[in-house]
């Protein structure tokens, strides 16, 4: 009878350390498993890159639209001179959401373009944020960024 509760013990406990113990998750497993388009058919090494470059472009410039709608709206409001500062304050944080959404690909892949908007745009959303907003500012900071904004949308759809 001791042996057979020894027994018991020992087999339940192993099944339960057991099924504890496992670490094989589908994350890892995937890591593991090789892309299935990182390389052609033809088995020479070179990476496919044609449709996601061409979607990541689409997306920055679907992203360089919203941001610089973004920053035209801001434009508008300063000249109906609402002097709305809740207004101005809710339409800087929009920029700024806008932008982060594509700031990261537009660092990586083009540092002095993102250089050149960063100088304006970066004033411009702080100003845009502030409790009392320099109207004076925000209006030349805004034409200077919509400028860049669409300088830089430009360059890329004739890359």
């Amino acid at each position: 009878m001791k042996n057979t509760k020894l027994f018991s013990f020992i087999l339940i406990g192993g099944l339960f350390l057991g099924g504890c113990g496992g670490t094989d998750n589908a994350d890892e497993v995937k890591e593991v498993t090789p892309a299935e388009d990182t390389e052609p058919a033809s088995g020479d090494g070179e990476k496919m890159d044609d449709t996601g470059d061409s979607e990541k472009q689409d997306q920055l410039s679907a992203g360089l639209e919203e941001t610089t709608n973004s920053v035209e709206e801001l434009s508008m409001s300063l000249k109906n001179a609402s002097g709305d500062t809740q207004k101005l304050n809710e339409q800087g944080k929009m920029i700024e959401e806008k932008w982060d959404e594509i700031e990261k690909q537009i660092e990586e892949n083009h540092p002095e373009d993102y250089e050149n908007i960063e100088q304006s745009l970066y004033p411009l959303i702080a100003e845009a944020k502030k409790d009392n907003p320099d109207i004076e500012n925000l209006k030349s900071l805004s034409e200077d960024t919509k400028n860049k904004l669409k300088e830089f949308h430009d360059k890329i759809n004739n890359q």
